[in-house]
């Protein structure tokens, strides 16, 4: 008989198992050593704060909200961009409270396209915007309030304009109406706390009231807080992670589908439009017991201007790359708001004359705007103030003199 042969058969079995932890343990060592490779690298290399998360939280009246005095940057496969916050919650400067006596000033509402998703703030159309009338009627007479923060929608913007753009004392408020509102009201109008008269007073973020979460999310929350490797990943999958919350509906139910008015197979339901004009009369009815002007702005997808625009992302939203879809619904918002003593501005037509000659006006994948894009936005609001502002700033000070139009 062999000495293999000798040697008894649970010897053997363990030491398959010991040759089995060892190299199972060289495995976990050598991929722990990359990580931790991986993450002296990108602590070398990139900021921490590169994802909304740094500087958004949720909240427990408006959803979310930015953290005041947070700053950061906000970065894509498309653009990286830095975020101030000012200590009202706005991604802007700060703003004198009260209003200096001459000041005429403007506070947009609205979500990601007001935000300026995807390029600086100096790049945004409430930006571009100020610095043009401020050249027709003089520096710091006219102040433009970025008041946008994305995936907001009327309710949202209502509690926001209640419990904060009031105290900037507005003399116009302007929103900018997303295709994506719509929806949004629907969503958040099922999360709300309403007051005995049935005023919305709430929109609180799941989990706000209580201590939900557990330890996935702490576990989770630690990285996020502690490692660059988790922002490195979850930037390169953000846009599916949020193709997977919506379910990728693209059904045409408003209910479930948030770009459903938008496609051939949308199927209408009563409700659909009536909580977005509920909560705009609202804002109007609020504006008007302060004296101040009320706007309505709408304007247009990159798949509704030309066959060229959004060619990327639209595809993964269930949109076809050589098809331009109709402005119909936001036609339809702005007939609301005429018939309804709101001004109403429809960017539409001058998106899709500019669209003839100039290109890229969307960024390809994330579908906002780029500088360009902004820049007709604010071309066009500026065109429409020009009448308004003459007669509205010439009475905060008779004497100004400006250059024309």
């Amino acid at each position: 008989m062999t000495r293999e042969q000798t040697i008894p058969q649970h010897k053997t079995i363990a030491g398959v198992l010991r040759r089995i932890v060892v190299n199972l343990g060289l495995i976990a060592l050598s991929v722990v050593l990359c990580l931790v490779a991986v993450e002296v690298v990108l602590r070398l290399s990139t900021p921490k704060e590169i994802m909304r998360y740094f500087f958004v939280s949720p909240d427990s009246i408006l959803h979310h909200k930015f953290q005041p005095g947070a700053s950061g940057h906000y970065e894509s496969t498309e653009f990286n961009t830095s975020y101030t916050i000012s200590s009202l919650g706005f991604r802007d400067r700060e703003f004198a409270i009260p209003k200096p006596p001459g000041v005429f000033r403007i506070l947009m509402l609205g979500d990601s396209f007001t935000e300026g998703d995807g390029v600086e703030l100096a790049d945004t159309f409430s930006k571009q915007l100020e610095r043009k009338l401020q050249s027709v009627y003089g520096a710091g007479r006219i102040e433009v309030v970025d008041a946008g923060v994305g995936s907001y929608s009327p309710l949202l913007e209502y509690l926001s304009l209640t419990h904060t753009g009031l105290k900037l004392q507005p003399d116009l408020v302007i929103l900018n109406y997303d295709l994506s509102d719509a929806f949004d009201d629907i969503t958040y109008t099922g999360l709300a706390k309403f007051d005995a008269q049935g005023t919305p007073v709430a929109v609180p973020a799941p989990g706000e009231d209580d201590d939900q979460g557990g330890p996935l999310v702490a576990f989770k929350d630690f990285l996020k807080d502690h490692t660059r490797i988790y922002n490195f990943i979850r930037l390169r999958i953000e846009r599916y992670l949020e193709g997977i919350r919506h379910e990728g509906n693209f059904s045409g139910d408003l209910q479930y589908d948030k770009y459903a008015m938008v496609r051939p197979n949308y199927r209408p339901h009563d409700g659909d439009w009536k909580l977005s004009e509920r909560y705009l009369l609202m804002i109007r009815d609020t504006l008007s017991r302060h004296n101040t002007d009320f706007w309505v702005n709408v304007y247009p997808y990159g798949m509704q201007v030309s066959a060229q625009e959004w060619a990327v992302g639209r595809p993964f939203w269930g949109f076809k790359t050589d098809t331009v879809y109709s402005v119909w619904p936001q036609a339809h918002i702005a007939g609301f708001c005429r018939s309804n003593g709101i001004r109403a501005i429809d960017m539409c037509q001058a998106f899709i004359d500019t669209a003839r000659t100039v290109f890229p006006l969307y960024w390809p994948d994330n579908g906002h705007w780029k500088p360009r894009g902004q820049l007709v936005a604010a071309e066009l609001f500026a065109r429409e103030l020009g009448p308004y502002l003459d007669a509205r700033v010439h009475r905060l000070n008779p004497e100004s003199a400006h250059a024309p139009h």
